[in-house]
């Protein structure tokens, strides 16, 4: 952490580092505040505020009166000249709602990432209580033939100005399909390499079967990231995820934890509920004390289980689950529980713009069968077909409701760039469309303060 001393005791923490900055001259500048601006009270330092850009997850702590200058545009040219760069200040809030409304066309235009999540299959050794795939699972596989399919897919989408191939082997439980993995992936390292480009993958598997050996030969095929679910301690988590035996399968799990975390970069998740989030903690105890240190494991976070939409359930599925995050014990959980994993030394990600993979030009999802959808929450639902991978994508715009929050009240909300109208699965199991946003204000309005002080309290940068 840097630290620049200057005249004054005004502090800057832009994306981690520590600066000061000069003091207040009257002299005018046309400058406005941000559209995109909070501004908290901030205790701790005696006649500060803190303020946080949404749009560039930039903190400053500046003295009230520096404020009020800003206000009324009479600021130094070297406290501008920061306050404009970190995007507290702008010359033009109309020009400034014009770049965040073209943001996801800009970013589309420089992206040389070609992101795909492949669905191996519906299958899986677990019995999961809340399974998201509820009755779709069985015993169904991507067939060789469809995985050639999606080589020539990803062979034709990976054109001359790309030079990054990541994909994420998804499932039922993807290790299930291991022989898969070795071809798909062996196949697109020799296409990177004859590209002269990268290539790498990831999996989000249940872990029982990431065993040292399966480790070993998939990092030599370019497995970089792995994400495992534990649901807290082991009675919570024995009751909700365990082998399709009804054995628990926690202590599997963190056995081959310990055996593969200097193999790959491992982070844990974890599903939590309303009756059950408060025990969270004594999970993260555990790792610790079992020698899992946040030095060993990549990042720790844990989300509320959703409930899924009628239109997809059968009978016998899980139907609790919360429907958005605004419900007021979500807010108290969210905010306990990242507590709890910072204070703990693990990373879990900052607080920064969020850029939803249905929004991104080059990020798919390929289910077992070839078909395309753009989030893997739209798995098997009807009309959210994005194409297929022997012919093509087709005109996904309308069915995933691109764009939705270029509306009015979206722009003028200084939110926006942490939601871009929230999530569009939680909108459609909801209402069971997405025809408008799923707007995050009242959550964001309870917890943004909280969230950024957490940020600043142990360090963390909003690129992690």
């Amino acid at each position: 952490m840097l630290v620049f001393r200057s005249p004054t005791d005004k502090i800057i923490m832009d994306r981690g580092k520590r600066h000061l900055i000069p003091s207040v001259l009257t002299l005018p500048y046309m400058m406005l505040p941000s559209n995109y601006l909070k501004i908290y009270p901030y205790n701790e330092a005696h006649n500060q505020l803190l303020l946080f850009s949404t749009r560039l997850s930039s903190k400053i702590l500046v003295k009230k009166e520096t404020w009020k200058a800003m206000e009324k545009c009479l600021l130094s040219h070297e406290d501008k000249t920061v306050l404009q760069k970190l995007g507290m200040l702008v010359e033009d809030r109309d020009e400034e709602k014009r770049a965040v409304s073209g943001v996801f066309e800009e970013l589309n235009k420089k992206n040389t990432t070609i992101d795909i999540i492949v669905v191996l299959n519906l299958d899986c050794n677990f019995a999961c209580k809340y399974c998201f795939e509820g009755n779709m699972k069985g015993h169904i596989y991507m067939s060789e033939g469809t995985a050639a399919k999606l080589i020539d897919f990803i062979r034709k989408r990976f054109t001359e100005d790309k030079r990054v191939l990541h994909l994420d082997f998804y499932g039922g439980e993807p290790l299930l399909s291991l022989g898969l993995i070795r071809e798909i992936s062996g196949q697109l390292n020799q296409f990177a390499k004859e590209r002269n480009a990268s290539f790498d993958f990831g999996l989000v598997t249940n872990g029982a079967l990431f065993k040292k050996e399966t480790a070993e030969e998939l990092a030599r095929l370019g497995l970089k990231n792995v994400k495992i679910t534990l649901d807290g301690p082991s009675h919570i988590h024995n009751k909700n995820r365990p082998f399709k035996s009804g054995l628990g399968s926690f202590e599997t799990i963190i056995s081959n934890i310990k055996e593969t975390c200097n193999l790959a970069s491992i982070a844990v998740g974890g599903n939590f509920e309303r009756d059950n989030y408060r025990e969270f903690p004594l999970l993260v105890d555990y790792l610790i004390n079992e020698g899992l240190t946040p030095d060993k494991i990549a990042q720790v976070k844990f989300d509320p289980v959703m409930k899924r939409s009628d239109r997809v359930l059968s009978p016998m599925d899980f139907r609790d689950g919360c429907m958005s995050l605004n419900e007021p014990w979500l807010i108290e959980a969210s905010l306990f529980l990242r507590e709890e994993i910072l204070k703990r030394g693990y990373r879990t990600p900052g607080i920064k713009p969020l850029f939803c993979v249905v929004e991104s030009a080059n990020s798919y999802v390929v289910n077992y069968d070839g078909v395309i959808y753009k989030c893997p929450g739209f798995i098997g639902m009807k009309g959210f077909e994005a194409g297929d991978v022997e012919n093509g994508l087709n005109d996904y715009s309308s069915s995933y409701g691109l764009g939705s929050w270029k509306n009015e009240q979206c722009m003028e909300c200084a939110y926006l760039p942490l939601c871009f109208g929230g999530c569009r699965l939680i909108k459609f199991m909801r209402d069971e469309n997405i025809d408008s946003t799923e707007c995050q204000r009242e959550y964001l309005d309870a917890c943004l303060e909280t969230l950024v002080k957490q940020d600043i309290k142990y360090g963390l940068r909003a690129d992690k």
